[in-house]
């Protein structure tokens, strides 16, 4: 008995600790978590309208709080997920206004080494995938530039 209490210590441990994952609903979806149902991730984005009376990682989500985000109030840069990442991630940002924007991915010396947006964008929530498959392993750094607005954040590229 003793035993089997020591495997399954080995077997759990793992999942409960290195368990990382992200759930990102997209503008405009319709989530309905029906009653007793339980959603739960490390990051969960809720980007569209949500009803019903389950949880989210056990926290209630009444049908009252329901929202559609379509356009923000505010520039924003998410975090990429997922992070870590192997050989792709996805960088979301949003934007209140038509916008110039930049948005490039540097190494750690600060050269530049992919620039994923260059261009006019509408107002809303944008995502660009981010392709590192020619790319060492080792932390990376993306940057938005959109107006006077500037942001920076870290990715991390695992083989």
């Amino acid at each position: 008995m003793k035993t089997q209490v020591i495997v399954l210590s080995i077997l759990l441990t793992p999942s409960l600790l290195c368990s990382q994952s992200s759930i990102v609903f997209d503008v405009g979806t319709l989530i309905d978590v029906g009653t007793g149902a339980d959603v739960c991730a490390g990051t969960i984005t809720v980007n569209g309208t949500y009803s019903g009376s389950g949880t989210f990682c056990n926290v209630s989500v009444a049908v009252e709080n329901e929202e559609d985000l379509g356009t923000p109030n505010e520039f924003s840069l998410m975090q990429n997920y997922p992070n870590p990442f192997n050989p792709s991630t996805t960088i979301r940002y949003g934007l209140p206004q038509r916008s110039q924007v930049t948005l490039s991915v540097f190494n750690t010396l600060g050269e530049s080494v992919s620039t994923l947006v260059n261009g006019d964008m509408d107002a809303g929530y944008h995502e660009v995938q981010f392709d590192g498959s020619k790319l060492a392993s080792g932390v990376y750094l993306y940057r938005i530039q959109a107006g006077s607005y500037v942001e920076t954040k870290k990715l991390l590229l695992v083989r």
